[in-house]
């Protein structure tokens, strides 16, 4: 594949990658617009015409609240023409989580693995929250994402990143296409979001090195993205 036709299917052409850090210290998560922003998009993008209605409040906002957010690193897509948040994901360090959704659902099968490659809670990122408007999907946004995510991680020392994936709409085989293993086949159902989750886990070498040329043009955008924040 030349550097043509790299840039030529990238889609950061026409989006940009923003990356906000953790909240210092115990602050809510609607301080600031882009925060508010993030709720609002994925609460419209769960909400789902109605199927998962506790997502949309009374005023016909929508909503998305969740307690791991200020943790949380946030990975933004916005389109460069409009503003618009197109999709989103969040990365956690598991040590600042109060409790670990991985953990919660599987915590002998998490702190097995953690174990047997020797990982403290401080080496560990939990996935979650990743989100792309159904009107960009299939523009490599998920995939945009992902390496952008993997790059974070190694950025931040961190030497694994997990995620209850979804199998619904096939996010659980994208990530292994990816690099992503199962730790677990076991299927966890997730009803308040319509999903049926697995277990996937990878260190982001296996991950940057499974598509470098997919990751040679992220990677500026990342250090970028960082640099703002």
């Amino acid at each position: 594949m030349t550097d043509n036709q790299v840039r030529e299917r990238s889609p950061l052409r026409e989006l940009q990658l923003e990356i906000y850090p953790p909240a210092d210290g115990p602050d809510s998560f609607d301080r600031y617009p882009w925060q508010r922003e993030i709720r609002s998009f994925r609460g419209e993008v769960i909400y789902q015409n109605g199927r998962f209605p506790h997502f949309r409040l009374a005023d016909g906002a929508f909503d998305d609240a969740d307690e791991h957010d200020v943790h949380a690193y946030h990975l933004v897509v916005r389109s460069r023409s409009t503003g618009a948040i197109v999709a989103t994901a969040r990365a956690a360090p598991l040590e600042r989580l109060p409790v670990s959704r991985v953990l919660a659902l599987d915590e002998p099968t998490a702190t097995r693995l953690m174990s047997s490659r020797g990982l403290r809670r401080s080496e560990v990122f939990e996935g979650a929250r990743w989100v792309v408007d159904p009107r960009h999907r299939g523009r490599r946004i998920g995939q945009l994402l992902i390496v952008a995510g993997a790059l974070l991680t190694r950025r931040a020392h961190r030497k694994l990143i997990w995620v209850l994936a979804g199998t619904a709409t096939g996010q659980d085989a994208l990530l292994r296409q990816f690099g992503f293993q199962e730790v677990s086949a076991t299927p966890h159902p997730m009803p308040d979001v319509g999903d049926t989750v697995k277990l996937l886990a990878c260190a982001p070498e296996q991950l940057l090195d499974h598509r470098p040329e997919f990751v040679e043009e992220i990677a500026p955008a990342v250090s970028a993205a960082l640099r703002r924040h």
